[in-house]
């Protein structure tokens, strides 16, 4: 699955109930889910507990019998990948929802890949209140995606902003007419928590923090996941536009001090200059790659890749499947683009990051990785490379709001090309004390200088 979709960076379960419910762009995010998955030839059902508009490019079956529904979501099935399902025509162009026992039914009937439901209403408001009846949650729903829109906060408690403004006043000690802060913010999200455990208790939980194009202070990130720290039930965060054609803009473990980095080494070139493999030749009885693979994973990288070509098969056999991810990459010759995707393509639905390094750069020590990672959760830029004396070496740590950039490289081109495109204050030198950073191997001349070490 690509990882620039939200499909992925949530790691959906074929066959499991998926429910959205709050405030700020829940009707967005399920339509997102279903297109990307219909999109990867998926049959998905889009339905509400509650009432939801009428969509307008989805065919709908409005049923009030569970087995003339089944029917019929049969017969749409076969027409296309994706139907919405209610109980009833509502005015305002509105569909009644259906019973959790009827969901409950059509997850054991397998007849969707995956069931979304939007289980509750917010009124088109950023934020809310809660009613004692919401929301409405199958009890064997396998993902609950807490939605809040971060436009809140600022927003003064009255009913032109928030849903329901007297409950989330009462919940999290708001008087009316006060700004909402980051404090009354938290709050409402852990309540959201509670409220998805006590009812679909053997849930996954995944907040999905919307309208992060809407802010210019990234520092809120930081403490919206501090504050869900000690939460055992949420492994991750999500932070998103879904509006814009690439909506994850950041994803956090709230549990881990830093961001999930990957680390790609990019082992796929030909080695024209050294007229054979010079991966596979040894320094100190370990072959160059070896080096290189070694000092990655001694740092805080949250996995390490090795991208290298089909023939190269003995990369494979040098590392444990447990510790090293080795993807061939069938399109090599078409230079190290070619392999920049492939590496971003096989990372983890975690990473925010992503370290590329060079195979044939062995000296480069855990500690270097340590300073581009810990510089980075601190800044949160969008590229931060390593210096040396003032000058500007690898490996290069990117972003995963420049994935896409990425992913738009020809040819030969490394991820240098795309820092044109980036507003020069979100490209962080961080000064290192390793030489390695400038120095590779790529003759019999680099060979020979460096075999002593």
């Amino acid at each position: 699955m690509n990882p620039l979709n939200l499909a992925h960076t949530l790691e959906l379960k074929e066959g499991e109930m998926i429910a959205a419910y709050g405030a700020g762009g829940k009707s967005t995010l399920l339509y997102r889910l279903a297109q990307e998955l219909a999109c990867s030839q998926k049959r998905v059902l889009l339905t509400t507990t509650t009432k939801i508009f009428k969509p307008g490019t989805i065919p709908s079956v409005i049923c009030s019998a569970l087995d003339e529904a089944l029917d019929k979501l049969e017969q749409y099935f076969k027409k296309g990948n994706t139907v919405a399902l209610g109980s009833s025509l509502l005015p305002d162009n509105k569909i009644k929802g259906v019973e959790t026992s009827w969901l409950e039914e059509i997850a054991r009937n397998g007849i969707a890949s995956y069931i979304l439901i939007e289980a509750d209403g917010a009124a088109g408001k950023p934020i809310k209140g809660f009613a004692s009846y919401e929301p409405v949650l199958p009890i064997d729903a396998g993902l609950l995606l807490p939605v809040l829109g971060i436009d809140a906060l600022g927003l003064k408690l009255n009913s032109k902003n928030v849903h329901r403004p007297e409950l989330l006043g009462r919940l999290a000690g708001i008087l009316p007419g006060e700004q909402l802060n980051i404090n009354h913010f938290n709050v409402c999200l852990k309540y959201m928590i509670k409220l998805g455990i006590d009812i679909a208790s053997r849930a996954r939980i995944i907040p999905v923090i919307n309208k992060m194009d809407l802010v210019e202070n990234i520092c809120l990130i930081t403490e919206i996941t501090r504050g869900l720290a000690g939460y055992p039930d949420v492994n991750r965060l999500v932070f998103s536009a879904l509006q814009e054609k690439f909506p994850v803009k950041f994803v956090f473990d709230p549990s881990k001090p830093i961001p999930f980095i990957s680390c790609v080494i990019l082992a796929a070139g030909c080695s024209e200059r050294m007229g054979k493999d010079k991966l596979a030749l040894k320094i100190k009885e370990k072959t160059i790659l070896e080096h290189s693979v070694k000092n990655a994973l001694k740092s805080r990288v949250g996995e390490v890749i090795v991208v290298t070509r089909p023939e190269s098969s003995w990369v494979k056999d040098l590392f444990p499947e447990q510790t090293v991810k080795v993807v061939f990459n069938p399109f090599y010759q078409q230079g190290i683009s070619s392999s920049l995707k492939a590496g971003l393509l096989a990372s983890h639905p975690l990473a925010q990051g992503i370290i590329f390094a060079l195979g044939d750069q062995p000296f480069i020590t855990a500690e270097v990785y340590n300073t581009l990672i810990e510089s980075y959760a601190c800044k949160l830029n969008l590229v931060t490379c390593p210096l040396f004396k003032g000058k500007r070496g690898n490996p290069v740590l990117f972003d995963r709001r420049t994935w896409p950039f990425l992913m738009e490289l020809n040819g030969d081109k490394g991820g240098k090309q795309i820092f044109t495109f980036l507003p020069e204050k979100e490209i962080f030198n961080v000064e290192t004390s390793c030489p390695g950073v400038l120095q590779d191997i790529d003759t019999p001349e680099d060979f020979q200088k460096y075999n002593y070490k």
